[in-house]
């Protein structure tokens, strides 16, 4: 059996599927099939239960598959090494973020890391923190940034800082009496609320700790819901309504005199953002150099 066989095989595991494995390798499914008959005939066993378009392993293709993740992972890491010992490490990270990790964490990070290696070059593509997961589960980007954590088996998840939501408030009108830089819920509960859209990680985690608190989130009123945090400063500081945001996206419109900012200070606002990766992914000499970079400048945050 040679690489090309066992990365078909690794990836159909990986996806339960000849269909998306193909798209991932851009190889046909015919193409699949045959490094699969190949390796099962020079194993003289088989290796995958096909019922209909589901595939799973054998009790041989569960043996097989940790010992072909560890050559192929082995195959990278020299790759990698001889990479670096060059100096050629070049080519293209596909990278989903949410909204905040993607305008607050990842143009820091990426600077940095590409004054390191300057011949990789990047595709970042926007999703709400739910499209980040099945972005990556899926196989259709390399490395993801979100706001919450996210419990799936396939995923890896490293913490990389803290966040908290605060609410942004108009200048004018009764905030302008408010001193200090916390309210209470009560004080807070009539406004209008400008909400992130459905799927958003800041908008799960507002409405989490209205429930935790006994509040019926039916009862506060929608004014708006809106997915670029930019609209949604900017209808703030116009007196559409109040918002909950993160603070990383509402500090310097702050500090500007923009908008005021509070703490809610009887909810839990608290949150982190995470790195993933899907855990069973071989990581190809730029994927792993990145993932040891994004590990190491999370220390810095």
């Amino acid at each position: 059996m040679d690489f090309r066989q066992l990365e078909s095989f690794v990836a159909i595991a990986k996806h339960g599927s000849f269909t998306r494995a193909a798209e991932e390798l851009y190889l046909t499914q015919p193409t699949l099939t045959g490094h699969i008959q190949a390796i099962e005939n020079e194993l003289g066993t088989v290796l995958l239960n096909r019922c209909g378009k589901s595939v799973t392993l054998t009790e041989a293709g569960r043996i097989l598959y940790n010992h072909a993740v560890n050559i192929l992972n082995m195959r990278e890491q020299a790759l990698f090494t001889l990479a670096k010992y060059e100096g050629k490490l070049e080519g293209e990270l596909a990278i989903a973020a949410s909204t905040v990790p993607q305008r607050y964490i990842l143009p820091g990070l990426l600077a940095a890391f590409s004054r390191e290696y300057p011949g990789i070059t990047y595709a970042i593509k926007q999703f709400d923190s739910r499209g980040v997961v099945d972005a990556i589960i899926s196989g259709g980007m390399d490395f993801g940034f979100v706001g919450s954590a996210a419990s799936y088996p396939e995923l890896e998840m490293l913490k990389l800082c803290e966040d908290r939501l605060i609410l942004i408030t108009s200048c004018e009108g009764k905030f302008r009496k408010f001193k200090g830089d916390t309210v209470t819920w009560d004080q807070v509960r009539d406004e209008r609320f400008i909400l992130r859209e459905d799927g958003s990680a800041t908008r799960a985690l507002f409405m989490k700790s209205l429930e935790q608190r006994g509040i019926d989130v039916k009862s506060i009123s929608v004014v708006a819901s809106i997915e670029n945090p930019d609209t949604i400063k900017q209808c703030v500081r116009e007196g559409l309504g109040v918002a909950v945001v993160s603070e990383r996206s509402a500090e310097e419109d702050i500090r500007l005199g923009l908008i005021r900012g509070y703490y809610i200070s009887d909810l839990d606002l608290k949150r982190d953002f995470y790195f993933i990766n899907h855990k069973n992914r071989v990581l190809n000499p730029v994927a792993r150099a990145f993932r040891d970079f994004t590990a190491k400048y999370s220390q810095c945050l």
